[in-house]
């Protein structure tokens, strides 16, 4: 990771409580009204079903569920990284114990580590009950033949919508297994892959309210983990709806921080990793007013 935690210092350093507002309107909007608050859970990195690792997901997990009446958590995000190997059925468990729904998002980690067919299988249920519970849920193919590496891929795109805020979570993470490569993200522009459904969900927020759309992903949307032909594709969607789309809310650097992305329109927030270090999660609240919807960021350390 040497070279990604020297990329991470494009986005900051994440030392703690407020880490970014949306910019105020110079006209009173009126009252605003809270919606509900997201945690973002980033990189639990869990292979194996005891040791640290378990214990730290299991901490995050109770620190939400004694928080989220309080704080009004309504949603949490779990942006990748989440398992492989003999500790997948180990974080479907601790995850299970949440009461608010979760939505998960596979990781660069998963495929690296040959269990992304498993973490599919692991988690098929889980998706089936969010399809039937979350509004507007929308999912891309799963099990999708891979032209660039001749073998079969399990894709997790979806989308679905929370008191008017549409939540886009992108698989962006290579299927380059080897080395290096596979650190970095990839459009997957092909039928079945990322590309085609994120430009497919952001064709459908031209009249969204504005602020009220939130991509989600484990590869960081922004210069360093794609290149420049790859950022001015994905600019190419979401500048047209800058003021709609809010932010990209991802993990993968194991370091916390916030940048603006302005050449594409949003704003790029990073959640530490859950696995090592201080368990630091990331609180977005979100709220409504006369000017669309606001969202503030805080990071949280679970004690």
């Amino acid at each position: 990771m040497s070279l990604l935690l020297l990329l991470a210092c494009r986005v900051g350093e994440g030392t703690g409580e407020d880490s970014a507002t949306s910019a105020p309107s110079p006209v009173d909007p009126g009252p605003s009204v809270l919606l509900y608050r997201v945690v973002v859970f980033a990189d639990p990195h869990l292979s194996d079903p005891s040791g640290d690792h378990a214990d730290r997901l299991d901490r995050a997990v109770a620190w939400v569920e004694a928080e989220a009446e309080a704080r009004q958590i309504g949603l949490v995000l779990v942006v990748g990284d989440v398992a492989w190997d003999d500790g997948l059925d180990r974080a479907r468990a601790s995850l299970d114990a949440l009461t608010v729904p979760w939505v998960p998002i596979n990781g660069d980690n998963e495929v690296a580590l040959g269990s992304e067919e498993a973490y599919a299988t692991t988690f098929a249920d889980h998706y089936a009950h969010l399809a039937g519970t979350l509004e507007g849920w929308t999912a891309g193919p799963v099990e999708v033949w891979n032209p660039e590496f001749a073998r079969t891929s399990w894709f997790h795109n979806v989308a679905f919508t929370l008191d008017g805020v549409r939540f886009v979570g992108l698989d962006w993470a290579s299927r380059d297994d080897s080395g290096l490569m596979s650190e970095f993200g990839e459009l997957h522009d092909f039928e079945g892959g990322t590309w085609s459904f994120f430009a497919e969900q952001l064709a459908g927020t031209t009249d969204a309210e504005p602020g009220s759309v939130v991509l989600f992903s484990h590869i960081a949307m922004h210069l360093g983990t794609f290149d420049l032909d790859e950022m001015d594709r994905i600019a190419g969607i979401t500048f047209p709806r800058d003021v709609q789309v809010w932010a990209d809310l991802a993990g993968h650097y194991h370091a916390a921080g916030s940048e603006e992305v302005p050449d594409a329109g949003y704003e790029l927030h990073v959640t530490d990793a859950i696995w090592d270090d201080e368990i630091e999660l990331r609180l977005v609240e979100l709220w409504r007013d006369g000017d669309g919807v606001r969202a503030r960021t805080e990071l949280v350390i679970v004690p």
